[in-house]
């Protein structure tokens, strides 16, 4: 059984997010937006809970010179790497790895992925709610 309902909105503005989701009749508090935006006070006050998504570049890489013992950094990033010098936005959603490149292209194309969990049988509601509010690309994983 899927554990989440995923989309694409076309939009990073907190504001169209805000708008399109907030007529769904959705809970707001479970919403997950994951967007390349850099944080503000707009994400901070919004109902939608914001995950901001890092270029690899900007990934703090150690020297292993302040490595905190039994932790190693390379695999805290196993995480966040879903190939080869791509950052895997999507974190711990479980969207399978050919499937992965789409919602990561869209975040780094200044769109937006939308998670929603799936509680009992709300999988169809979810994905209507979704359809609604404008996403692309909705999906149950």
């Amino acid at each position: 059984m899927p554990t989440y309902v995923t989309g694409i909105a076309p939009t990073q503005d907190v504001g169209e997010l805000e708008k399109a989701l907030g007529k769904t009749g959705l809970e707001h508090d479970k919403f997950v937006v994951i967007t390349k935006d850099e944080p503000t006070e707009e994400h901070d006050d919004s109902f939608l809970n914001f995950i901001h998504a890092v270029p690899v570049e900007h990934l703090l890489l150690s020297d292993h010179g302040s490595d905190v013992p039994g932790i190693n950094p390379a695999s805290a990033l196993n995480n966040y790497i879903a190939h080869p010098h791509v950052v895997r936005h999507l974190g711990n959603l479980p969207i399978p790895d050919d499937e992965v490149d789409n919602y990561n292209d869209a975040i780094d194309d200044g769109r937006t992925v939308v998670a929603y969990p799936v509680d009992g049988g709300s999988q169809a509601s979810i994905e209507s709610a979704f359809h609604s509010a404008g996403l692309a690309h909705v999906k149950a994983f």
